[in-house]
Order: structure tokens, then sequence, then C-alpha cells
């Protein structure tokens, strides 16, 4: 049942406007930094501390080209081959199926060609430009060296997977993604320790890497709090709407009050919004990774082997194998044989590299069934706005999603079309 009560109507400039942004991932963190940027009283409230979740252990890649949907014919036709694969880059827990199912059968609605191209159209706005605004915000929190403004290496290890990707890179171009093909010695200069397998290559120069994603958020997530946000460790149990349209939040720890709320919460999030009589078929992906933190090999950039789906990303702590998709849903236990077939893999892409995994983990990437986030006004309860279900490029569309946010927090017109990320599109 909704909470209710009573306050005085809230004065509408930013300092008298209180935000309270669910999650402490970096998606919450960009828009409450943005938000706190433009004079709103903001508090984040996440039960983990910032970078905790999905943010913490991504491949960390600033992919200003992914915004075209990964899931689309090419993929629908190779999934009986993934599947048949114990070491391919998709698996489905059989025993989740029936919970799953009704999100993977709308995503194969979406599994067209001609929705891939409007879907680019709407995500392009959200990923071009994200690795200049990190560079920005980076510097601006006294953390320069979390961001490299450099080439992503894609390889690959046969000549017909090279060929495919230069068709849909050469779509991509059209946006202003900047693609340089490189032959085997152009990629062996870069890259001396990469296998012999490996003789085509593209290096997308449009984008870059963060060496530490989680230290990246916690980094912007202390840039907030010194521009006068408050971080709550809380987990939220309850949401209700106050009598003057504004917001009770309930946590563990007793509740507060905010005048608007930014849900922003990943996977997490579609619980929230039900809180509040909104219902989102937002589904998850879970995700892997592995940390070699004495590899053996010099890698000098991030390395995505395409067949694969999977990066080997050097980072402050080693070097991180991270990538592929699992399905089981929310409640599943980790299968880190996940993070093992990256392991056993790599030796492969980079001859002589030591395989003993220090650390490894699982996280959740939060995907709707068109492969679209939901972004702006809830179109159901007046003062929430939706900013979650980036898929695999939350970290990209970070700064994009946190400008948009705040613009139309202060009542303004953000300069691109929202309606393919309406809440209520399904």
């Amino acid at each position: 049942m909704p909470l209710t009560n009573s306050r005085a109507q809230p004065a509408p400039s930013p300092a008298d406007t209180t935000v309270c942004v669910i999650g402490a991932g970096i998606v919450g963190v960009n828009c409450a930094l943005a938000l706190v940027k433009e004079g709103f009283r903001v508090t984040v409230v996440d039960r983990a501390p910032p970078g905790e979740g999905c943010s913490f252990g991504n491949a960390g890649i600033l992919a200003e080209w992914s915004f075209v949907p990964i899931f689309g014919p090419d993929v629908l036709k190779s999934v009986p081959k993934y599947l048949l694969d114990p070491t391919g880059p998709l698996t489905i827990r059989w025993r989740h199926l029936p919970h799953i199912l009704p999100w993977l059968l709308r995503m194969l609605g979406f599994a067209s060609v001609a929705h891939q191209r409007r879907a680019a159209e709407a995500m392009h706005h959200l990923t071009m430009g994200c690795s200049e605004a990190y560079e920005a915000l980076a510097a601006e929190a006294g953390a320069p060296e979390l961001v490299r403004r450099e080439r992503i290496l894609q390889v690959y290890d046969s000549e017909a997977d090279f060929k495919k990707a230069e068709a849909d890179l050469a779509y991509r171009i059209r946006y202003g993604v900047k693609v340089e093909a490189l032959d085997r010695k152009a990629l062996s200069d870069l890259e001396p320790a990469l296998g012999p397998d490996f003789r085509w290559a593209h290096g997308l120069l449009a984008g870059g890497r963060t060496t530490n994603p989680g230290r990246l958020t916690k980094v912007l997530a202390e840039a907030f709090v010194k521009r006068g946000g408050t971080l709550k460790r809380d987990e939220v149990r309850g949401l209700g709407r106050l009598a003057d349209g504004g917001f009770r939040i309930a946590t563990a720890g007793g509740y507060f009050e905010a005048d608007r709320i930014v849900l922003a919460a990943g996977a997490f999030s579609h619980k929230l919004a039900a809180m509040l009589g909104e219902r989102i078929p937002l589904g998850t992906e879970r995700g892997y990774h592995a940390i070699l933190a004495d590899p053996g090999v010099q890698v000098n950039h991030a390395i995505g082997w395409k067949a694969r789906a999977f990066y080997a990303s050097p980072m402050e702590m080693g070097l991180r194998l991270a990538g592929t998709v699992e399905l089981a849903g929310l409640d599943a236990a980790p299968d880190y044989a996940r993070a093992r077939v990256m392991a056993d893999l790599v030796p492969r892409l980079l001859p002589g590299v030591k395989t003993e995994i220090e650390t490894q983990w699982m996280g959740f990437r939060p995907t709707l069934p068109d492969s679209l986030p939901v972004l702006g006004p809830s179109a159901v309860t007046p003062g929430l706005f939706h900013a979650f279900g980036h898929q695999h490029v939350g970290l990209t569309c970070g700064p994009a999603t946190g400008r948009i946010i705040a613009r139309l927090m202060k009542g303004e017109t953000p300069n691109l079309d929202l309606s393919p990320f309406r809440s209520d599109r399904f």
C-alpha cells in the first residue's frame, strides 16, 4: 500500500529541491554528480558502497562505437552453436528457463536488422563522446590516470569474422566512429605477445578505457560528496507517494523523504519501479570476470576476442578477462566455471600467459527486451525518473545519461528524442 503524508509544496528551484538517486553504480553516480552540479540537494542510497555492483567488474571499455544492439539476426542464428559449446560465449541455466522465458520471447521480437538500426539511431547519442566526458570528470576529481583515450583492439582468428566485422563497422563509421584495419605486422607492433592465429584486427579509435571501473565510480562518488551530495548506505524496502507529490523512501534503517527520485539501481530497478505501480520487463545478462594478477606477458591495449566475446583488459590490479553472457536470472548462485572458461581460452590469445586466477566475479547486466535503456520520466508517477537498463554499455552511457536526467529535472528539453527510451513502450 502506498505511503501517504503531507508536506509543504517544495519550491521549484534546484537549491530547494531534494532528489534521491537510488543506486550507486556508475549510472547513478553520474546522475547524482550532474544533478549536484546544477544545485540540487541530492542523496544517493544503495545497500552497497559506490561501484560495488555491476560497475565494479566490467571490462572498463569506453565503447563509443557500441550503440548497435548485440542481439540481432546474426547472434540469433548462432545461438544453437553457442549453447552446444561449453566454452561458448552464451550459456543458459535450463532450470531457470521457465522464469526467464517470457523475457526471452520478447527479445526474439526485436531480433531484426530494422530494429538494430532504429536502436542505433537512438543509442549513439548516449555513447558518443563518453571518453572525452570521463577524461574531464576524472581530471576534475583528481584522478586523471583512471581514463585513457586510446585505441581498443578487436581481433579475429578467422578472415570470415574479420570481413563480417568490416561490414558492421562500416555502418558505425557513418556516425563518426573511427576505425583502422590492421594487418598482422601492424598488430604485432602494437601487441607483440598476441598469438599467431590472430592475423586480422581493427583498431577502434573512438573511445578508450578505464584502468579500474570500480575505483572510477568511487572517485566520482567522492567528487559528488565534495560538492555537497550525501551518500547513504542502506537498502530501499519501500517507496510511497506523499500528498504533495513528493516521496517517502523506506529503508532498512528508517525513512526519509525527497521531492524527486532517480531510479538507477541496475538489474534490480524493476522491483523498485513496481513499488510505485510501474511494470517494466527488465531482465539480466550475467557477466563474469577473472583477474590474472601476474599474467607474465605484457598487454598494452584492451583486446577483444570477437568470436569468444570477451576482453583481455590491462588494469591496475592485473589482467582482467571479462565478458560472456549467462542467462539465469537474479537469484541463482554464480557459476565461476564461466570465469575459468576465459582463463582456459586466453593462452591462445596470449601464448605464455599465466592463467592462475587471483579473484573472480559475477555481475548483473540490466537488459530490456529491445536492448534499449529506460531513460526519462516515469509514465505513471510524476517526479520519478528512470535511468537503467543500459545492458552492456552502462559505463559508456553514464555521462550522457547523467546530463539528460539533470536537464529533465530542471524542466529543460534534452537535445535528443527520448521516445525510444520511454518506460511504457512495451
